[in-house]
């Protein structure tokens, strides 16, 4: 998936931040890289920018684009910060 990243809201990348800081296991729903709906509960291990693109990684090892998010523990996620 090659599309231009749009940055989410700021307020939800702090919660991100702060579920990674607290090690706390969420659910987190996203488009995943065949453009598919997935769900997965894990902990944010970072929370970093590479290339003007913002990620997350988990515990289990998956990276997943920010503007990918859909939903954390019931949080939707709107994409403008």
């Amino acid at each position: 998936m090659n599309k231009k990243y749009e940055p989410i809201d700021c307020a939800l990348h702090d919660e991100l931040e702060l579920r990674a800081l607290r090690k706390q296991k969420i659910k987190l729903i996203f488009f995943n890289d065949k453009n598919e709906i997935e769900s997965n509960e894990c902990v944010i291990t970072d929370v970093y920018s590479k290339d003007k693109t913002e990620y997350l990684k988990t515990d289990f090892g998956l990276t997943i684009r920010l503007d990918n998010l859909l939903e954390m523990d019931n949080i939707i996620f709107n994409k403008n910060c």
